[in-house]
C-alpha cells in the first residue's frame, strides 16, 4: 500500500511518515535525498543537488509502485491535478493532504530557511481540493501511540 502525503511546508508530512512507517516500508522525501546525495542543509540545498534529487524521487517514485512492501511519499502538490497525477503514478491507495492551517505552518517556519514562509503562503494560494483526498487520520482522529516530532517546533 502507497500512502501520498501532501501539505505545505512545515505541516509535518515528514514527521507523520515517519512514526507510521514501518520496517520495509519505503519512505521517500525529497529533503532526505537531497542530503544523501551530499546537501549540507536540511531544507535549503543548492540548485545541482536538487536537479539530482529530482530525477532520483523521481526513479524511486515509479519503483514504489511496483515494491510489495509499499511506503509513504512525500510531496507538497498544492493543485487537485497534482495529486491525482501523484496517486496515479505511483497507484497510491491514501492520499492525504496534511494541514494543520497556515498560521501554525508559519509559527513552525522560524526553523527553516528564508523564503519557507513565503512557500506556505503560495502552497495556500495554489490549494485546491481534490476527489483523490482522504482525511488525515493524523489531523482527524489521533493514533493510538502519540505521535513525537522530529524537531523542536
Amino acid at each position: 500500500m502507497v500512502t501520498l502525503l501532501c501539505g505545505p511546508p512545515c505541516a509535518g508530512k515528514t514527521t507523520l511518515a515517519r512514526n507510521l512507517a514501518q520496517p520495509g516500508e519505503a519512505l521517500l522525501d525529497f529533503d532526505d535525498i537531497c542530503v544523501e546525495l551530499g546537501s549540507t542543509h536540511q531544507w535549503a540545498h543548492p540548485p545541482h543537488i536538487r536537479a539530482q534529487a529530482e530525477h532520483l524521487m523521481r526513479a524511486r517514485m515509479r519503483h514504489l509502485r511496483l515494491a510489495a512492501a509499499g511506503g509513504y511519499v512525500i510531496r507538497t502538490a498544492p493543485a487537485a491535478h497534482q495529486r491525482a497525477a501523484l496517486a496515479g503514478l505511483l497507484r497510491a491507495t491514501r492520499v492525504w493532504v496534511v494541514d494543520p492551517g497556515m498560521q501554525e505552518c508559519l509559527r513552525r517556519a522560524h526553523t527553516r530557511p528564508r523564503g519557507t514562509a513565503r512557500a506556505i503562503r503560495r502552497w495556500y494560494a495554489r490549494y485546491t481540493p481534490s476527489p483523490v483526498d482522504q482525511p488525515c487520520p493524523w489531523v482527524d482522529t489521533p493514533p493510538a501511540q502519540p505521535l513525537s516530532t522530529s524537531r523542536v517546533w
